[in-house]
């Protein structure tokens, strides 16, 4: 990867938005930490990848940047996080903060309402 970190950053979420976990996690450097937030953080780009195929298989994605900012090697993304799991649309407001290094993602943090999320995954309710 290459250009600015905003840039790298809406690469990834291109990444994202194509469903195409390989690319996604080839953004990542080998060390990559990712938080979840509030779930287990997870260390290193071979683990990040087992974390994300384990979770489920999405349907779909799109990812919405509502904004983007960046300062220095750290961006910080305020977006709504759409996609489909076993055939529940979920739709995820959140902010995400991502360090770059040598053109990859080192670091991923992501900040979301736990229990939103779980409701939208028993009960199909989007939002």
């Amino acid at each position: 990867m290459s250009g600015s970190p905003t840039d790298i950053v809406l690469d990834f979420i291109a990444a994202w938005n194509a469903n195409d976990m390989d690319r996604v996690c080839a953004c990542f450097t080998d060390d990559v930490f990712y938080h979840n937030v509030p779930t287990e953080p997870v260390q290193g780009r071979a683990a990040v990848h087992h974390y994300l195929t384990s979770v489920g298989r999405f349907d779909w994605v799109d990812w919405k940047v509502r904004s983007i900012a960046a300062n220095g090697n750290t961006v910080l993304t305020e977006r709504v996080d759409e996609f489909g799991v076993g055939g529940k649309h979920v739709s995820l407001p959140l902010m995400g903060a991502f360090e770059i290094r040598d053109g990859k993602i080192a670091a991923w943090r992501d900040y979301f309402d736990l229990a939103m999320y779980m409701r939208q995954l028993t009960d199909g309710s989007a939002g």
